[in-house]
């Protein structure tokens, strides 16, 4: 099992950040949260288990489709996968929160842009607006409050690309690789590419182990257990 938690770490990575972006209180709609305990606090945001309980359905399908039947129950164990969603969500608070400090938003264009172009609400290459407000009403979100959490999903991309930016990306590749390689330039590309990837990904989690230092994470584990 060890082995191909390592073999697809990189694997886990990279799905885990787009499908959390994607589907993060994507099905969530009002909560009437007077009475309850916050699953995190994060600044003066609260998440709620319902909130939490929605991501981590949506992950464990997502997983399900891609790897059928090596997704199993003891993988899911294994992977803690619990865990792993709500330091997802956490990350993306703290992502959001730091985008906020810094000033980098998103335009009512680009949320417009973002939305026309998604494929579930495309027939033959069109934008469909009935078929989007339907498929609002039919999740229970109206127009307003989708648009609101798609415009943090783009923020969070947005501020997760600043971050890589930053990153020193260009990786030079060993003599003795290059010269195993030489006359394979899709293979090389590949390699490097996935070296970059990674490269990228080491930078988005320090920067965000930094902003746990700077912003009060409160989180209590105990809820969904």
């Amino acid at each position: 099992m060890l082995k191909f938690m390592h073999r697809y770490a990189k694997f886990f990575y990279v799905f885990f950040f787009l499908i959390i972006i994607s589907f993060i209180f994507f099905y969530v709609g009002p909560i009437d949260k007077s009475s309850q305990l916050a699953l995190v606090e994060i600044g003066d945001k609260k998440i709620y288990t319902e909130e939490y309980w929605r991501v981590y359905e949506n992950m464990k399908n997502y997983y399900s489709n891609t790897l059928k039947e090596k997704f199993d129950a003891e993988m899911e164990k294994k992977l803690n996968l619990k865990e792993a969603v709500l330091e997802g969500i956490i990350e993306n608070e703290l992502l959001l929160a730091e985008a906020a400090r810094l000033g980098i938003t998103v335009s009512d264009e680009e949320v417009n842009d973002s939305i026309t172009r998604d494929p579930s609400f495309l027939r033959n290459g069109a934008f469909r607006k009935d078929i989007y407000l339907r498929t609002l009403e039919l999740s229970r979100l109206t127009p307003r409050y989708f648009e609101l959490k798609r415009r943090e999903d783009l923020t969070i991309q947005k501020m997760k690309r600043v971050i890589e930016l930053a990153a020193n990306t260009q990786l030079n590749m060993p003599q003795e690789l290059m010269a195993q390689l030489k006359g394979n330039e899709q293979a090389m590309e590949s390699i490097l590419k996935s070296a970059i990837d990674e490269q990228k990904a080491k930078t988005v989690r320090s920067y965000l182990q930094g902003l746990r230092k700077i912003i009060p994470v409160k989180a209590r584990p105990e809820l969904i257990a």
